[in-house]
């Protein structure tokens, strides 16, 4: 098939182009023109036609995009709940970067970027081997391989051949370089067997082993300005009080993949303010929820900022719809009471001082291996941790966990709960601290309401 073929078979897949594309296609058209010269309006049909072909049968970069405009419904379906990244796939903040390689039987198809300054977004397919599942767990250098500081990564299971991805996320005061090296360790699971189980943490809970590599991918990567816009920052600096307690709130960071809210607690208040339930608006009426896209299995809600009482929290961003003046709703809070950091647990009477409000200690189980298992149920906000990952022994030792999880559930009496499960580790002790990460909840019956520009 020569490119004039092509052209037209594309022209009939365009035919289906779902509506949202619609819009992605003559955005496409535009920015062509606008990086390549075509300095020609094209009014007609008939102008659009000549420029694809022309396109078509000079650039071969374009060609292969172009070909691949019904792997961006692939794509659009992937990110369909997350409001930011399907804005950005709407406004063609997407950079095509269809590299392909493959290894010991293994087929990584590096396919998509979307990014901003502060956050990286890679989607990809795996493939191979036999495996019902993969892993990918990948790390990121500077070009020539320097080491880069200030950012974490979060990636999901992959089924093979279909879209998923994962996400860098850039701690303030950090952004992302122009090149970068990825390198992508690949695991591999098969149901029958249970060979090299996949999970978020790359540690195999039941032998604390890391599950085996069955593949490694290396690529290097330019990111290109023309698919993104550097963020912006708004100050706010206004105070306000919740649940008694003082909330500075300095800035709203807004970014095309997601925005970030930055919130102080007063040095003077007795509790810490570890979780913010809110949400935002803007003048258009637009709403933009708490939370950022990290990967398809999991989402951002907060971080430390290395500040002692800063807190930055994520959400929806307002980049390419929002209108000003915003609005802030203050819904609810968690807090960490001063005068309260450490649980005690007592494994051998089932017996537990100390714990958040709401949470029950449900039980310890001693495996045969030496480890622990506690389960811990609660009737706080889902989603809202009850630990920090910090424990110690009664020796005053502290170790951090390497297992832990939390499920849903619901009482007979249509009561919702979550409970936690934690492992410790070859633990041989009758007691444990367990460091608390919030020890009571608020929920304000009426909301508080901050304006700002």
């Amino acid at each position: 098939m020569n490119r004039n073929e092509e052209y037209f078979a594309l022209l009939t897949q365009l035919e289906d182009t779902p509506p949202a594309l619609e819009s992605c296609g003559e955005r496409a058209r535009k920015r062509a023109r606008r990086h390549r010269g075509l300095g020609t309006s094209l009014a007609s049909l008939g102008g659009i036609a000549a420029a694809f072909v022309l396109l078509v049968n000079t650039s071969v970069p374009f060609a292969m995009a172009c070909a691949r405009i019904p792997g961006l419904r692939e794509l659009t379906a992937a990110v369909a709940f997350s409001p930011s990244l399907k804005t950005a796939v709407e406004n063609d903040y997407v950079q095509f970067i269809g590299q392909t390689q493959a290894a010991e039987g293994i087929t990584l198809k590096l396919e998509y970027l979307i990014f901003d300054p502060a956050q990286l977004h890679f989607f990809l397919t795996v493939d191979g081997g036999d495996y019902d599942s993969f892993h990918v767990y990948p790390t990121i250098t500077g070009s020539d391989g320097e080491k880069l500081e200030g950012y974490g990564i979060t990636s999901a299971m992959s089924l093979p051949g279909e879209l998923s991805d994962f996400g860098v996320t850039f701690n303030e005061g950090f952004r992302a370089p122009e090149a970068l090296k990825l390198t992508c360790r690949v695991t591999g699971h098969r149901e029958r067997t249970g060979v090299a189980p996949a999970d978020s943490s790359a540690h195999d809970p039941e032998t604390h082993r890391e599950p085996e590599v069955i593949a490694r991918f290396t690529f290097d990567l330019i990111l290109d300005p023309r698919f993104t816009a550097p963020g912006r920052t708004l100050p706010i600096e206004k105070w306000v009080t919740v649940d008694g307690q003082r909330l500075l709130i300095r800035s709203l960071e807004i970014n095309p993949t997601h925005a970030r809210l930055t919130v102080v607690s007063d040095e003077a208040n007795t509790a810490w303010c570890k979780g913010l339930d809110f949400y935002l608006s803007d003048a258009g009426g637009n709403r933009y929820g708490p939370g950022s896209r990290a990967s398809s299995g999991s989402n951002l809600i907060s971080s430390g900022s290395g500040e002692e009482g800063v807190v930055i929290y994520y959400l929806d961003s307002p980049h390419f719809d929002g209108r000003a003046p915003y609005t802030l709703h203050i819904t609810g809070a968690d807090w960490l009471d001063k005068d309260r950091a450490w649980a005690s647990i007592d494994l051998n009477n089932g017996t537990a001082q100390g714990l958040p409000e709401n949470t029950r200690f449900i039980s310890a189980r001693r495996q045969n291996n030496g480890d622990v298992e506690l389960t811990f149920s609660s009737q706080g906000p889902g989603d809202s941790q009850l630990f920090s990952w910090d424990y110690r022994d009664p020796e005053g030792n502290e170790f951090q966990f390497t297992s832990g999880g939390y499920s849903n559930a619901e009482d007979d009496d249509g009561v919702k709960r979550q409970e936690y499960y934690f492992t410790l580790p070859d633990y041989p002790y009758d007691r444990v601290e367990m460091k608390l990460s919030r020890t009571r909840s608020s929920e304000l019956s009426e909301p508080i309401e901050l304006s700002f520009s």
